[in-house]
């Protein structure tokens, strides 16, 4: 027996074979390890040695969306008969519909027995008792059964709510039922939707939801840019905002007033939570806006390689997916990321011995640098909403080939364009900063600062190797190891390594002409 997976689409065909019975029995016997039934058969008899043309009528069961599917199927097909050599045509083929109506939900509870009506004429407290009593078992269900029902009226649902069941204890005369806390009874000839599209809507309305916050965190962002600079994103966000209105409009059915209104709350909820999240940031932090764009393309990214997976499996991914683990595994090796370190040093003309870079950055560089490598991921994501939407079921040599360039490109974009060749850019840029005498920015815990630096005793016994020490100069502190700082000179455009325990270093917020000590 095969193994029972998750199928999305089901799909009857009819297919038409001209085969022998040898042929006939590989192809059934191909079906049923798919786990695809054979409805009918029709046509024959065909012998071992002489071909007859035999129809099937057949279920085809695969993962994917509901785009494309009629194709999807029949190529799924098509391929059986190509890796089997049959002269196979495949005739018809359309979708099975099967989604069942979603009844509206009630709780069986019993009534207590003080709620029986009284003998005599109730006093106006023993009404308000009664009052407050069936409120609080029809609203807080202390004296519950437990049965939950699922019916289109109360008639039904108190019916099922009385009815013995294999198993369990028989109700009581006074079990009723009620709807859940603040949820009317269903009007008669009331529209009810879908399960399993109602499922559909709400994750389709969640997706709209991330769209519309992330557009209005960027409109946000782009708003002192004047109207040309996001008119495409408030484009996006008002199309989405149609396509949700649309899809409550189906989850709601009959309630087309209350469906635009909750679309128009939704626009105006993520709306004023994007414009927060970007407006947190402050001036000169980091944007909350970039930081969304981020998060989304990380989740469209690990969905694409989440569908590979469901259209394959993870014996088939996983190789696909070793070098994805590079951040983990090279964060148990910190000293291997230093490569990026190692270009931004080299700008100054320094080596990774020169300057001691703690552990906890080494960490993170080495992730950064993972991380880029891993860019090559968007196209294995890629690759499996083509596999989703049914594009890439037969022909798969062109889409491979494709995927493998594609993924290389990707590979040297991220780790060099992305990666090592950042760092460099780096080093220069705080080069030119420095020869300007400008402030230059920390990167991965290597922090140069402006500093005046004294002698401690005579200057002349101070050895400095790479060039002459001149207190009078401000310098440009790059680091230290060992007991040894390592000083840029603007002026020489060369670094210095002096002994720490002969300098006194006094940090400057802004490089001064002269470091000399006044008289």
């Amino acid at each position: 027996m095969p193994a029972r997976r998750r199928f999305d689409q089901r799909a009857t065909a009819v297919v038409e074979l001209l085969g022998t019975t040898t042929e006939c029995d590989d192809f059934e016997q191909a079906l049923e390890e798919r786990g695809w039934p054979v409805l009918q058969k029709e046509g024959g008899p065909a012998t071992a040695m002489t071909a007859r043309t035999t129809r099937y009528l057949l279920e085809c069961r695969f993962p994917g969306s509901r785009t494309n599917a009629r194709r999807g199927a029949r190529e799924r097909i098509e391929v059986v008969g190509d890796e089997l050599q049959l002269d196979l045509n495949v005739e018809v083929t359309d979708l099975v519909v099967r989604d069942p109506e979603e009844r509206p939900a009630w709780f069986a509870y019993e009534r207590p027995a003080a709620d029986d009506p009284p003998a005599g004429p109730p006093t106006r407290r023993a009404r308000w008792r009664r009052r407050v009593r069936r409120w609080c078992a029809e609203r807080l269900a202390p004296y519950r059964t437990g049965r939950h029902i699922s019916a289109l009226n109360r008639t039904r649902a108190q019916e099922l709510a009385t009815r013995a069941l294999p198993g369990t204890a028989t109700p009581s005369p006074r079990v009723t039922v009620r709807r859940p806390i603040g949820t009317p009874d269903p009007e008669p000839g009331a529209v009810t939707g879908r399960r399993r599209g109602a499922d559909r809507e709400i994750f389709r309305l969640c997706h709209a939801a991330a769209v519309l916050l992330v557009t209005s965190s960027l409109i946000a962002r782009l708003w002192p840019q004047g109207y040309a600079a996001w008119w495409v994103l408030g484009l996006v966000a008002v199309t989405t905002l149609g396509l949700a209105a649309h899809w409550l409009i189906r989850f709601m059915p009959g309630k087309p007033g209350a469906a635009l209104g909750a679309a128009l709350g939704l626009g105006v909820f993520t709306a004023a939570i994007g414009t927060m999240i970007e407006a947190s940031g402050g001036s000169g932090g980091p944007s909350g806006a970039l930081g969304l764009v981020f998060v989304a393309a990380g989740y469209v990214v690990f969905t694409g390689i989440r569908l590979l997976v469901r259209q394959w499996s993870w014996r088939i991914v996983a190789p696909w997916l070793l070098p994805a683990l590079l951040p983990l595994v090279l964060g148990f090796f910190p000293s291997l990321g230093l490569g990026l370190h190692a270009l931004y040093l080299d700008a100054f003309g320094l080596n990774l011995e020169d300057v001691e870079i703690p552990r906890l950055w080494q960490l993170i560089a080495t992730v950064r640098l993972g991380l880029a490598v891993n860019l090559w991921l968007i196209a294995l994501a890629g690759f499996g909403y083509l596999q989703h939407l049914h594009w890439c079921v037969r022909d798969r040599w062109p889409a491979y080939t494709l995927l493998g360039f594609f993924a290389l490109f990707l590979l040297w974009t991220g780790g060099w364009g992305l990666g090592l060749e950042t760092a460099a850019r780096a080093g220069n840029d705080a080069v030119r900063a420095a020869a300007s005498r400008q402030a230059v920015d920390a990167y991965y815990g290597i922090g140069p600062q402006w500093v005046c630096v004294r002698p401690v005793g005579p200057a002349d016994g101070i050895h400095a190797d790479g060039g002459e020490f001149r207190p009078a100069r401000p310098y440009l502190r790059i680091g230290d190891a060992s007991g040894t700082v390592v000083l840029w000179d603007p002026a020489e455009k060369g670094a210095l390594k002096l002994p720490m325990d002969k300098l006194r270093i006094v940090p400057v917020d802004k490089p001064p002409k002269s470091c000399a000590p006044s008289s």
